[in-house]
């Protein structure tokens, strides 16, 4: 997804479950945000990316929350199963969350 000019200025950066996150705000017409984003994951032939852009919110906040949520989606449920804190027990029975 190409970055707009204006967006270059107002980026955040960061880590999601060992993914990187970067989220670009726009102002867009009648005090209205926007948020392109990508995610990249993984490394050399495992590597991926995948973009999405929020619809405008009244608030750089709103539009924030929904790039966020959106991403989170992205990453779906990626969980690391040696720190996971579900622990399966025998079939029948339910998961146990141990502390």
């Amino acid at each position: 997804m190409p970055i707009t000019p204006d967006a270059e200025k107002d980026i955040k950066d960061m880590m999601v479950a060992g993914c990187r996150v970067q989220i670009f705000f726009r102002a867009i017409e009648r005090e209205q945000w926007i948020v392109q984003g990508t995610v990249r994951c993984g490394v050399d032939d495992h590597a991926a990316e995948r973009s999405f852009r929020t619809a405008s919110y009244p608030t750089r906040e709103e539009a924030e929350q929904e790039a966020l949520r959106q991403a989170a989606e992205l990453l779906g449920n990626n969980v690391d199963r040696n720190t996971s804190r579900v622990n399966n027990v025998d079939e029948g029975r339910s998961r146990i969350a141990c502390q």
